[in-house]
């Protein structure tokens, strides 16, 4: 059985796509991208903030990335993505 996958975008400018790379269908601030997945390569992830062109993204679904692999796709989401790149610790906030 197929589920459907749902986003959520609060306030016009706060997009989480859930668990797919769901493009928004208006420009949006800040994306919350999910890095991490047995079903998505990291070169996805880059084309899909290329494509969605939020001014910020900040990740989600990143529990999986080790230790090692963090600063690799940090530093590839920043430099290839096309917007300010971060992440939260657990516990952690930012200002939307």
């Amino acid at each position: 059985m197929e589920r459907a996958n749902v986003g959520f975008l609060v306030d016009g400018s706060v997009f989480h796509p859930g668990d797919a790379l769901t493009v928004p269908e208006r420009p949006v601030d800040t994306l919350l991208l999910p890095v991490m997945a047995p079903w998505s390569k990291i070169s996805e992830v880059i084309d899909y903030v290329r494509e969605v062109k939020p001014r910020r993204a900040i990740d989600v679904h990143d529990a999986l990335l080790t230790d090692l692999a963090r600063p690799i796709y940090d530093n590839q989401i920043g430099a290839l993505g096309g917007a300010d790149h971060g992440r939260l610790a657990p516990g952690g906030v930012t200002e939307l």
